[in-house]
């Protein structure tokens, strides 16, 4: 009996540990740590500014493709938008609404725009993805572009997508960035520290050569 008592203490020490209780109660604000914030979001049918890319300290790589962490807090339509240019007018960008109609699907949309704000979408995916986002905590995931046109977002600690298509005719890379909203106030973040030690694509190859570049 002597020798299996040291063992049922350690059990007891591992269990009451102050390490297994945090991770019971995380902190949603933690996975936003390091990101940038982008509170000033211009409505759907303002004038965006398009963020240069190259320029974030984030950026995974792999061979056929860039991926970004980016966090949403906001009700409801998320809108991401990225493209060649930082005046995409007359060319075409990517759309991405995240839990739109009333935080219940997200689309994908391959939108131009013209300078007087008139614009045609052509939809080229959407899902039923509801309640991912919410009013007083980020939605925090990674955005993947592949460079044949396949497009792939995935929740932080999840390693499938909630939503995936593919455009290979007419495949455009996110140069640029630019956020949106729609009728709810959002909160963005952007640039945010890569977890490529945890989830990541689905991807074979993104997940056997992904890296992270300042």
């Amino acid at each position: 009996m002597i020798a299996f008592a040291p063992l049922a203490i350690l059990a007891i020490v591992l269990s009451a540990s102050p390490g297994t209780a945090n991770t019971l109660h995380n902190n949603p604000f933690d996975a936003i740590k390091g990101c940038l914030q982008f509170d000033d979001v211009p409505g759907y049918n303002d004038t965006p500014t398009y963020l240069a890319t190259n320029t974030f300290r984030n950026v995974g790589r792999t061979s056929s493709s860039r991926y970004f962490r980016i966090g949403i807090m906001g009700k409801n339509d998320g809108h991401i938008r990225f493209g060649r240019s930082a005046f995409p007018f007359d060319e075409a960008v990517v759309e991405l609404v995240i839990s739109g109609w009333g935080n219940t699907q997200s689309v994908a949309r391959r939108q131009t725009r013209r300078r007087n704000q008139s614009f045609t979408n052509v939809l080229l995916k959407e899902a039923s993805t509801p309640r991912l986002l919410h009013k007083s905590r980020p939605l925090v995931f990674q955005l993947e572009v592949f460079d044949n046109g396949r497009v792939q977002l995935t929740k932080d600690g999840e390693r499938r997508p909630f939503f995936e298509y593919s455009d290979s005719e007419n495949a455009i890379p996110p140069d640029y960035m630019a956020f949106v909203k729609w009728d709810v106030d959002l909160v963005y973040f952007y640039d945010c520290p890569l977890n490529d030690g945890g989830a990541g694509a689905v991807g074979e190859e993104s997940v056997l050569l992904r890296c992270s570049l300042a």
